[in-house]
């Protein structure tokens, strides 16, 4: 099993990592899947956070300043739900069909959804080659499985997410 792990603090380019390598990877003809959370901003304000799907780009808000729902982390309301109409079908899609798999990230937002859990449990079982970005402060069970069980750790500090990227997708690529 190949499994990189991306950490790093907020807004230090994990996400840009991620991205980047399902870049790379596309432009070698391999096929990717999974999801990853990108800002949503409004002049120049963070509104909240999207779940945008790999390779189909669908969207949702995972999480909405100002928003209505019972799940909250921070100043921000939570739609797990979204998470699980948008990103969740399309990692388990691409686990069945054998995609390298990547996710961004597996955080406080994300571990709200039970279903999210299990889903990264069977990745994780079906040792398929996969990215995941995790919150850097987080303690979690699932995310000390993650860091335990990675054959590649980077750490993105500012300005390194280019070479994290290329590192992963070497990793990857094996």
């Amino acid at each position: 099993m190949r499994l990189a792990v991306i950490t790093g603090p907020p807004g230090s380019g994990k996400t840009t990592a991620l991205v980047r390598v399902a870049e790379i990877l596309g432009s070698r003809g391999v096929a990717v899947g999974g999801f990853y959370t990108r800002e949503g901003r409004e002049g120049g304000v963070r509104r909240g956070f999207e779940v945008v799907a790999i390779p189909s780009g669908e969207t949702a808000w995972l999480a909405l300043r100002g928003g209505s729902s019972r799940f909250r982390v921070g100043a921000y309301a939570v739609f797990p739900e979204n998470l699980e109409r948008v990103g969740i079908p399309q990692l388990e899609r691409s686990l069945e069909e054998g995609r390298v798999l990547l996710v961004d990230e597996v955080g406080p937002m994300e571990l709200l959804s039970e279903r999210f859990v299990r889903s990264v449990e069977r990745v994780l079982e079906a040792a398929r080659a996969s990215a995941f970005t995790v919150h850097f402060r987080a303690r979690h069970p699932l995310i000390e499985r993650l860091r335990s069980s990675a054959t590649l750790l980077e750490v993105v500090r500012f300005g390194t997410s280019h070479l994290v990227a290329e590192r992963v997708a070497a990793h990857l690529l094996g």
